[in-house]
């Protein structure tokens, strides 16, 4: 690498228990190259030479697709725990802080500890090319090989066949969660290309739940899992999962039969009601769990994913107004492509009581018109905002270019508490949703009191 990765930590000034300055996560982030090779040969040549961690790492879930891999991964954390099972988790992206990626048994990792891993790591790989997916992947193979749980939750970062999370050889379940247009320069520029990335994590014999998908991807699955032999229980063919609006509940079925009801998630959304399925399919494929219903009830009524719809109280935010109404309400949700503003819009759609006001803000490599598409009947006012952070933004008067030419009612503005200002102070009392990119919730959360 031309930067020693080691600097991200290696000179911190620690401030309190698994707590660092911020210039920790901003130096962590500039590692992201600036075009990402994707390949395994690297980090198979590094943990080769940390002795194979990943090989040692026993019962791992392993979580792919464009929309719901961490709720899903949510969810399964919730069932495991309320079974008192030990649970280990590798997700991205993070919301405040890198240490969330790495999650020891439901406490983030620690920064001495990530700085001593991220050492070996780095002395092992001997400055050859990397990437800083890559080399965070392999230190979490170490983390969880050095801190065993009885089971560990692995989700892709954005592809599958060439993820380095997928140098495990067998996986006790892989899940596919929907899969849609996203990272086309990455994955390709179809849908086709995209599911043939995304279904790579599949393995020979392995058992393998289909979440919510296009008969297109439906068949490459079918195709992939056939030549494997590996055994595909897939939503809407072979389990189903339904909200029914007049008990308050869920319906689960197997196989279109055996019914059995379960509580709302705790999950806000429509869509969270197919996530929960993928993962009630998924324990109940583990025969050696038999983790009983009224566990899973628990895990669903006590399930916490933030960034994913998910209420702020507006009156803990520094917002430099005096009475705010408790009419008011505050969502912020990361979802950043089309098939995420859809369902997204969807489960809004239902919420006709309150009028609705957009914050918006997104990465360049997003496409912003595709996202707005689906808010624009359901929407009274937009306004943009760039997303603060080293990543590449839109600029909120590019967004309200592209806002205004599809006829929204928006205004740009340079920060997120400018604009909720804007909609408390000049419009009626409604729902707020900051949307677009999971990177704006480190500005929201700035502006909670302290």
């Amino acid at each position: 690498m031309s930067n020693n990765f080691l600097n991200v930590v290696h000179k911190e000034k620690y401030i309190g228990p698994n707590t660092i300055e911020i210039s920790l996560e901003k130096r962590l982030e500039q590692l992201h190259p600036k075009k990402i090779d994707l390949s395994l040969n690297r980090i198979k040549n590094l943990l080769a030479k940390l002795n194979n961690p990943q090989n040692k790492i026993k019962n791992i879930i392993h979580i792919a697709g464009t929309n719901g891999k961490g709720s899903v991964l949510a969810f399964l954390k919730a069932f495991l725990k309320s079974g008192n099972y030990s649970v280990n988790t590798y997700s991205s992206p993070h919301l405040l802080n890198f240490n969330e990626r790495i999650n020891l048994n439901g406490k983030n990792i620690s920064n001495e500890y990530l700085e001593k891993i991220l050492k070996l790591c780095e002395k092992k790989n001997n400055d050859l090319p990397i990437t800083f997916f890559e080399m965070t992947t392999a230190a979490a193979f170490i983390a969880f090989k050095e801190n065993p749980a009885d089971y560990t939750i692995l989700e892709t970062g954005l592809g599958g066949r060439l993820d380095a999370t997928n140098v495990i050889k067998k996986p006790i379940v892989s899940i596919i969660n929907e899969i849609s247009i996203d990272h086309t320069n990455f994955l390709g520029t179809t849908l086709k290309q995209i599911a043939k990335e995304k279904c790579g994590i599949i393995k020979k014999n392995c058992l393998v739940v289909v979440g919510s998908q296009s008969q297109e991807v439906k068949t490459i699955i079918k195709k992939k899992t056939e030549k494997l032999k590996s055994h595909t229980f897939i939503y809407n063919d072979d389990w189903s999962v339904k909200k029914d609006t007049s008990l308050n509940k869920i319906i689960y079925s197997n196989n279109k039969k055996n019914k059995e009801t379960f509580p709302l998630p705790n999950l806000k959304g429509n869509h969270q009601v197919i996530n929960a399925g993928i993962a009630i399919k998924t324990i109940k494929l583990i025969k050696e769990l038999n983790l009983k219903n009224n566990l899973i009830k628990k895990g669903i009524k006590n399930v916490e994913w933030k960034g994913r719809l998910q209420k702020i109280q507006i009156n803990t935010l520094n917002l430099s107004i005096d009475r705010i109404s408790k009419k008011w309400e505050l969502w912020f949700d990361g979802g950043h492509n089309k098939s995420a503003s859809y369902v997204l819009s969807e489960s809004l759609k239902s919420w006709k009581n309150k009028d609705l006001y957009l914050i918006f803000g997104m990465l360049n490599s997003k496409n912003p018109k595709e996202f707005l598409n689906n808010f624009k009947n359901i929407t009274k006012k937009l306004i943009t905002v760039p997303v603060q952070g080293i990543s590449p933004y839109y600029s909120n008067k590019k967004l309200y270019e592209i806002a205004r030419l599809n006829e929204f009612n928006v205004e740009p503005t340079n920060s997120i508490k400018k604009a909720i200002r804007k909609i408390i102070i000049r419009e009626n009392p409604g729902r707020i949703l900051i949307c677009g990119s999971f990177y704006m919730y480190n500005e929201l959360n700035d502006l909670i009191k302290k």
